[in-house]
């Protein structure tokens, strides 16, 4: 998947799958989907993407991409003068609204309604309306954090991860970094990635450790010490549970 600088909803209009996703290279995160779940995506990187689905239950989705001059122009109509300043939260789960939306969008795709319609102006404008409503938050205004941490905080936390992995990593130290207590941080940022504080901090030492095996002679005792495991052997077992080989077999395969 591409990154987009405008907002991307995906819906599931009908089966089911076992839906995987991971920035390049890191660890899967493996969701459950059906019809009528909704992915709200605003990513500035490229991510993947796989999914696997049962016999007679294959995946029919619609991706939309809302135009970024409307977007902005809705936005500024919210809120004025802070278009810089609004950030659009990654989601995943049930919005009645959202998903009935795309819903009335498929139907429309089947029945080659023609894009200068008044139609799909207006559809637009409701996709635009419902992201800023209820996906954003202006950069002066404290979020509430109900749906997830705003992709601008989440992206503070994730490069503070990967500048530090070699150094402990606390709970506690995230969550000072957006001024939440460690409890409310776990709870949000697990609706944000699908994962525990912990558990990321996991997949990016892993995800480093790997890069540095492939593109470095460096031994793996150095790797291990660089993503912050100062036993080979504690390394060693988390590697293989995360990528399903010991570093030694992973290296030998390269």
């Amino acid at each position: 998947m591409p990154a987009t600088p405008e907002p991307l909803i995906t819906c599931q209009l009908a089966g089911s799958a076992e839906f995987q996703e991971r920035d390049v290279g890191a660890a899967w995160v493996t969701r459950q989907i059906q019809r009528g779940d909704i992915f709200v995506t605003h990513s500035k990187i490229p991510y993947e993407t796989r999914f696997t689905s049962p016999a007679g239950q294959e995946l029919d989705v619609i991706l939309v991409h809302v135009a970024v001059d409307q977007f902005v122009a809705a936005v500024e109509a919210a809120y004025p003068g802070k278009a810089d300043e609004v950030t659009v939260m990654d989601f995943f789960g049930r919005d009645e609204a959202l998903a009935h939306l795309c819903f009335a969008c498929a139907e429309m795709l089947a029945a080659r309604v023609p894009g200068e319609s008044r139609r799909v102006a207006g559809l637009t404008q409701l996709f635009a309306a419902h992201l800023i409503e209820k996906y954003a938050n202006a950069g002066s205004e404290k979020p509430d954090f109900q749906g997830g941490l705003p992709i601008r905080q989440l992206r503070k936390v994730e490069d503070h991860v990967r500048e530090q992995l070699a150094e402990d990593i606390s709970v506690e130290a995230l969550a000072g970094l957006v001024e939440l207590s460690p409890f409310h941080f776990s709870r949000v940022f697990k609706q944000a990635t699908g994962m525990s504080p912990l558990q990321f901090v996991t997949r990016e030492r892993i995800a480093r450790a790997q890069q540095l095996t492939r593109e470095t002679s460096r031994s793996l005792i150095e790797i291990a010490l660089e993503v912050g495991y100062t036993s080979p052997s504690h390394f060693a077992q988390v590697f293989r549970r995360v990528v399903g080989v010991t570093p030694t077999e992973f290296r030998s395969a390269l």
